[in-house]
């Protein structure tokens, strides 16, 4: 087309109302606001008692709490920053020494505690951990994934993988409120396992959503 003006009058009229992204504070302010509730309502599809604080160790399982809530926070706040061009997010390796925390923790708490695997009763709750992890992550992984596609991301999979284990270890905190004070090993693999598989779906079922091509 020769005629600019023709061109600048066409585009014109083709280019629709742009909403600006709100800060990344607020995004994560207002995601937790909704995503956490929805997890909560989620955790009464599965069955679960409540934690008994009173036992011994309880203090341990409480800071525990408290370091995979900042994890996740943080997580989420990096997963936010990262879809927006040209901004610094927290680095995994910023993330790593709260993660060891929490896994050294873990150890501590099982030792001493361990029950032979060969107990039907006690495979059952751990295939119950790994069912609420996953039912609770579930609301948390499509409001995320919502979430990121208004601003799209340049880097989706490292978006979505930092979001996977914000979103992981937000279950995970929500899960010592109806877990034993105390590990097992089992346990503790099917926790482990159920971060993983919460990453990995939190990446492939938002990478076709949120990256900036579509």
């Amino acid at each position: 087309m020769t005629d600019h003006n023709a061109l600048i009058e066409k585009l014109g009229r083709e280019i629709a109302p742009v909403r600006r992204i709100r800060p990344t504070g607020l995004r994560v302010l207002a995601w937790l606001a909704v995503a956490l509730p929805c997890a909560v309502a989620a955790s009464f599809l599965v069955p679960r008692g409540l934690t008994d604080w009173s036992q011994p160790g309880a203090k341990l399982a409480i800071i525990q709490v408290a370091l995979a809530f900042l994890l996740g926070t943080l997580a989420i706040r990096s997963a936010f920053t990262l879809s927006i061009a040209g901004r610094r997010s927290v680095s995994w390796k910023a993330l790593l020494p709260i993660a060891l925390m929490w896994f050294g923790l873990s150890v501590i708490n099982m030792q001493g505690h361990d029950v032979p695997l060969h107990l039907s009763q006690h495979d059952d709750d751990s295939a119950r951990c790994f069912t609420f992890l996953m039912v609770v992550s579930t609301p948390m992984m499509l409001l995320m994934i919502a979430s990121l596609r208004r601003s799209r991301s340049l880097h989706p999979v490292r978006s979505l993988a930092m979001a996977g284990v914000g979103i992981a270890s937000l279950s995970a905190s929500l899960l010592a409120f109806c877990h034993p004070v105390h590990l097992h090993v089992l346990d503790f693999v099917m926790h482990l396992a159920a971060v993983l598989a919460i990453v990995a779906l939190t990446i492939l079922v938002g990478k076709r959503w949120v990256a900036l091509d579509r």
